[in-house]
């Protein structure tokens, strides 16, 4: 073969093979691209599922955080029914007893007080202010307090050492019925006396948590009748000082810690003849835990207004006097009048009737126009003292239709002298 047909051979074999290699790398791109376009396609669907996934996770969590968070979760349309709570506890104006510690030496165990054990009165530098520290293992009684009337309010003080232990025992505040002296000593954590409602205090739940807790038992006949505990927010060792209320309404029981009601009890207080109030401690399981009491106050109460007006719906007083043949109320009717104003301003959906009730002295007619007089006297009193809306308030008179005694004495007469409040439905 000549060099010219060699070359060409060559330059035919060259494109040949050039047009084959163009064709086997632009069949290699087409895959790539390819394989590219999918890989782009997978993303998308994958990024599609991943926010449809997403979205599908949000809503799940969101509707946990609505059913757990209830109204206050944007997203949640129901929303909690507003609640309405009295402020409720009223401390009793006349005073049976205080104790303040202000008569006794720091250091000295009170003069007024009983034990089996030891304590001591004691001053902080922050203060001028006394309270007695409760040693260990010991029941403590002020022995200026001889009785409980059916209605009291009772008050005290209460501050525990930080970091209290919880294996430290509570305190123990007692209500009693002593018949000798030595009555008090019968109560401790493994030992009870005859009649007694007991309630206990504790700064310290198990967990090391920041709650407190409380609890009550009543005894009677020497049987436990009922008991129960519950944790307390307001009383622990980050907040260790705490204002403890106690308010007897007959066999009812109120506990209030810094003023949250822990207790409301209807049957506490039996058919006993309670007349004594004892602290106790079985012990404290750290040297430094103590409880320290002071500004007691002991106070007979009023009737329970509010239990009575509200819970039942009506109450009635022969405690509002007027001036004798008018419609004047006296002054000394101004403690029942506020009972029944705060009641009702705390309370302002709730409408009443007053109604107005004379007994049989004088003629018949007359005391009709009397008794509606006083009604409307009541009225006027608490809407320019208390704000009582009038459209609230209606009246009525029963002269001396309704008595409730029908005898001619007086004490039967000052039953009859009433006045009475019912809600109106």
């Amino acid at each position: 073969m000549n060099q010219k047909n060699r070359t060409i051979t060559l330059l035919v074999l060259f494109a040949f093979f050039s047009n084959t290699i163009e064709a086997q790398l632009l069949d290699k791109l087409v895959k790539k691209a390819e394989k590219a376009a999918e890989r782009t396609v997978e993303r998308k669907v994958e990024q599609k599922a991943e926010k449809t996934t997403e979205e599908a996770v949000d809503k799940v969590l969101n509707n946990k955080t609505t059913e757990n968070s209830g109204p206050k979760n944007s997203k949640s349309t129901k929303k909690n029914k507003s609640i309405q709570s009295a402020k409720d506890f009223v401390a009793g104006t006349k005073i049976i007893a205080t104790e303040d510690f202000s008569q006794d030496a720091v250091g000295d165990f009170p003069v007024n007080w009983s034990t089996n054990s030891s304590g001591e009165v004691v001053s902080f530098s922050d203060s001028d202010a006394k309270w007695l520290q409760l040693s260990d293992n010991g029941n403590f009684m002020p022995n200026h307090i001889t009785r409980l009337p059916d209605n009291f309010t009772f008050e005290f003080d209460l501050y525990s050492t930080v970091g209290f232990s919880f294996y430290s025992t509570p305190l123990r505040i007692g209500f009693i019925e002593s018949k000798k002296k030595t009555d008090y000593l019968k109560w401790s954590e493994f030992k009870n006396g005859s009649e007694g409602v007991i309630v206990g205090l504790h700064p310290q739940v198990a967990g090391n948590q920041s709650r407190g807790y409380s609890f009550f038992k009543v005894m009677s006949d020497g049987g436990e009748l009922m008991k129960n505990d519950a944790e307390i927010s307001n009383y622990n060792n980050n907040q260790n000082t705490a204002k403890v209320q106690f308010w007897r309404q007959n066999g009812r029981l109120r506990m209030y810690v810094n003023g949250e009601k822990i207790w409301d009890l209807p049957n506490a207080f039996q058919d006993a003849t309670y007349n004594n109030i004892v602290f106790f401690i079985q012990g404290y399981h750290e040297k430094k835990d103590k409880y320290y009491i002071s500004n007691l106050r002991l106070a007979e109460a009023g009737k329970d207004t509010r239990h009575k007006l509200i819970e039942t719906g009506s109450f009635t007083t022969n405690e509002i006097l007027f001036d004798v043949n008018k419609s004047t109320i006296k002054s000394s009717s101004a403690t029942v009048l506020a009972e029944l104003g705060t009641v009702l301003k705390e309370n302002p959906k709730v409408k009443v009737t007053i109604i107005g009730h004379t007994d049989s002295d004088g003629k018949e007619m007359d005391n009709q126009k009397l008794s509606e007089q006083r009604a409307e006297s009541v009225k006027t009193y608490l809407n320019k003292n208390f704000g009582i809306e009038l459209a609230r308030m209606t009246t009525q008179g029963k002269g001396e239709s309704e008595p409730l005694s029908t005898t001619n004495s007086e004490e039967a007469k000052k039953q009859n002298r009433r006045v009475e409040f019912k809600i109106i439905q």
